[in-house]
């Protein structure tokens, strides 16, 4: 699941947590150490994630296509070899490893107790568990992401052979394996092989998704109520592997009393219509020091619910609460709807991806 782009505080919190070595562990060896006298150790590099139609945003440069793969997601290394995962996307990502036999932990938890409030689990969104890995306890990144002082880089040691899976813990699709062969075993592919094959598959991604965009830009429109007329829209597009990070179209001219449907067309990827009416927005991400350990990161109520009535006059906070991807194991409607009663322009955001571009803009004539 995509969910942080905008965490304005939460980068102030990780870097604490790191400098203290909170949220982390140690990993043993067990099984499949390196052997005496076998070739030196190599290093790998592994990208998490990729872009495409890149322009400048709040944030920096940014796709409007962010691609949910590893790039390769799959790679052959030896015992004692070290795989370097580094973000190549505006789309914040994890690179997590769980321990064997155990699938990897859910990014969206309840606090727990009586509180009803959701959080993001420290277990997937701080660092676990060091830099080796031998199945035998969770091994995680953390939240990868390009602001804040969130890391860009993470890297393993493998000490075990064996195949093992790993997991974004953003995006339930977006999957990868390393293959640990014994100490001393040939490799199937030279680092320059590998490299060359992630750079193919990657511009093989941007060259499938430009062509989406006339799809995802396309507006229906169905006789509504007393004359009006009902629009229907996309917020968001993507099948898992490639998400389109804008609401389609940006700009929309309708009538006074006329209504727009924003409708879910990504199968992953959650986002919102926010209209905060020139008002400031919410903090996606409330974060909650602790006598000891990370702090606990809430999710904003105010942006996780819906908010406001379902016509809209130019003021006030209306927000669609969390639109959960189609595919998503998450009760929730997949889309959402306003009436337009009064004359004007009127901004609106993706209270998630709003730093990358997610904008929007709906103008009502009389």
């Amino acid at each position: 699941m995509r969910l942080l782009d905008n965490w304005r505080n939460l980068g102030l919190f990780f870097a604490a947590a790191l400098l203290a070595g909170l949220a982390m562990t140690t990993s043993t060896g067990q099984v499949g150490a390196a052997t005496a006298n076998a070739p030196a150790p190599r290093t790998w590099t592994v990208l998490v994630g990729g872009e495409a139609g890149i322009t400048q945003q709040e944030m920096g440069p940014a796709g409007a296509w962010q691609f949910m793969r590893f790039y390769p997601d799959t790679i052959t290394i030896n015992v004692g070899d070290t795989v370097v995962w580094k973000l190549n996307s505006s789309e914040p990502h994890t690179v997590t490893f769980p321990m064997s036999g155990q699938k990897s932990p859910d990014l969206v938890v309840p606090e727990g107790g009586d509180s009803r409030r959701m959080m993001l689990n420290p277990l997937a969104a701080f660092p676990q568990g060091g830099n080796s890995y031998n199945g035998n306890a969770l091994v995680g990144s953390g939240q990868m992401d390009r602001s804040g002082q969130f890391p860009q880089e993470f890297k393993v040691t493998f000490t075990g052979a064996g195949s093992v899976d790993y997991f974004c813990a953003f995006h339930t699709m977006m999957t990868g394996k390393v293959i640990v062969q014994g100490a001393g075993s040939g490799y199937p592919q030279t680092r320059e092989q590998i490299d060359a094959s992630a750079s193919a598959v990657l511009a093989s991604d941007a060259a499938a998704a430009r062509p989406l965009e006339p799809l995802a830009n396309m507006v229906s429109t169905r006789p509504g109520l007393n004359g009006s007329t009902v629009y229907e829209l996309h917020m968001g597009y993507g099948n898992g592997t490639m998400s389109w990070m804008r609401f389609g179209p940006t700009d929309l001219t309708i009538k006074k009393g006329d209504t727009v449907v924003w409708v879910q067309g990504d199968v992953d990827t959650p986002h919102t219509v926010t209209f905060t009416s020139g008002g400031t927005e919410p903090e996606l991400v409330l974060p909650e020091p602790q006598p000891q350990g990370p702090p606990k990161l809430i999710l904003n109520p105010i942006i996780l619910a819906p908010a406001g009535g379902a016509s809209y006059g130019g003021t006030g906070y209306y927000n669609s609460g969390f639109i959960w991807g189609t595919l998503t194991p998450i009760p929730g409607p997949h889309s959402y709807s306003l009436t337009f009663d009064t004359p004007g322009s009127f901004e609106y955001v993706c209270a998630l991806h709003d730093l990358m571009g997610m904008k929007g803009q709906i103008t009502v004539q009389p």
